[in-house]
């Protein structure tokens, strides 16, 4: 690919030319293209410094962008409308692989990645963290080219990520979380205690408290939320509540404990050792808020991935998945036994039949037979007197 008769259309999508086209060049290289063809004189930099920096800018970027327009200044500093925890939400939100691997495949440049013959053939550059890659690096050749300016970057991010619905989906909630969190409680699919709050802390001078709240359902402690004032902390703290209850529900019932004990009875019958279980970590889907993990067991030959909010759920889902293999597994045994019997069953009749009808051949011998033996002459006996 000739990647100097691209670069005007990726300059026109992305809203920015560069000055230093080799840095742009740079942006879009992979390592692997850089070991197949660094020979000689002829020598390519990979992208990943440049996604190095431009992993830190990005997160730069995007808190100039929260600032604008949310921030007031007062004698005592600044006031923000959105607490940490929002910010710190929508910053990690805007930076995931998931929404930069979005970013990229709707401006459509991943096409233009130099790669290696391999990395070609197996379509890499669809790849979530491949797009990721791709987007931090042209972040940090844009500041690098435009002399570091911030401005200028800030205005491409703005344009290629949509950071306004973030922001608005950040302050929408804090209007009615409480009234939201108790309207799920009193749903007939839930039927939970009433939420109460709880001044969990408040800390600083009279003139600057931050308030830490907590809401519990029941007697157990689902969230904390900070605030300026007691009201906008027990507004964070509904809204982190409800986003776990609404992550629990998705999650199928299974019982931990139940999963355990079906496992150690199949691996005594079949005297197999017992279920071994891998932590993989958090998965994609895990937020600051809410954590998902992933857990891998293997028994039996067979393998399975389980998720659940704790690591006790994801051990419990990935057992659940290896019983459910070994039941579906017996059951299609069975099928094919019965299959097998049944197909062998009218063989088995049609020879009794054969057995028991007479075959007229042989009757016919029997018949001829008979007729040519000698008639025996009758004994006769003489009672002597």
């Amino acid at each position: 690919m000739d990647f100097i008769k691209n670069i005007e259309q990726i300059e026109k999508t992305l809203g920015y030319t560069f000055r230093d086209k080799s840095l742009l060049k740079q942006a879009f290289t992979r390592e692997s293209f850089c070991n197949e063809n660094n020979r000689g004189k002829t020598k390519f930099i990979s992208n990943e410094v440049l996604e190095f920096f431009g992993d830190s800018i990005l997160s730069a970027a995007i808190v100039s962008l929260l600032l604008k327009g949310r921030t007031k200044k007062y004698e005592y500093g600044i006031y923000t409308e959105l607490g940490e925890g929002d910010f710190s939400t929508i910053r990690s939100n805007l930076s995931d692989k998931k929404n930069l691997s979005s970013a990229m495949g709707a401006l459509g440049l991943e096409k233009y990645l130099l790669l290696s013959r391999g990395d070609a053939k197996l379509g890499i550059e669809k790849e979530p963290s491949v797009m990721e890659d791709l987007y931090e690096s042209i972040i940090g050749a844009i500041y690098i080219d435009s002399g570091m300016d911030l401005s200028v970057v800030i205005s491409v991010v703005e344009r290629t990520l949509d950071v306004s619905s973030y922001i608005s989906e950040a302050e929408a909630p804090k209007k009615n979380a409480k009234n939201l969190l108790q309207e799920w409680c009193d749903d007939k699919k839930h039927r939970l205690p009433h939420p109460e709050y709880k001044v969990l802390s408040a800390t600083g001078p009279d003139n600057k408290k931050t308030y830490e709240c907590g809401v519990y359902i029941g007697e157990k402690l689902y969230a904390r939320g900070t605030g300026k004032n007691q009201k906008l902390a027990e507004a964070e703290a509904a809204k982190l509540a409800l986003e776990i209850l609404k992550a629990e529900a998705k999650q199928p019932k299974v019982d931990a404990a139940t999963v355990a004990q079906k496992l150690r009875e199949l691996g005594s019958k079949n005297k197999v050792p017992s279920a071994e279980y891998r932590d993989l970590g958090e998965t994609e889907n895990s937020t600051i808020n809410v954590k998902e993990y992933a857990i891998e067991c293997r028994f039996m030959g067979k393998t399975a991935l389980g998720t659940g909010l704790s690591k006790q759920d994801a051990r419990a889902a990935a057992g659940l998945k290896i019983l459910e293999e070994i039941e579906k597994e017996k059951a299609e045994n069975a099928k094919k036994t019965l299959v097998k019997s049944a197909k062998k069953a009218p063989k088995k009749e049609q020879n009794k039949a054969a057995d028991a009808k007479p075959d007229p051949k042989s009757a016919d011998k029997n018949a001829t037979k008979k007729a040519h033996q000698p008639k025996q002459k009758r004994k006769t006996f003489i009672k002597k007197g």
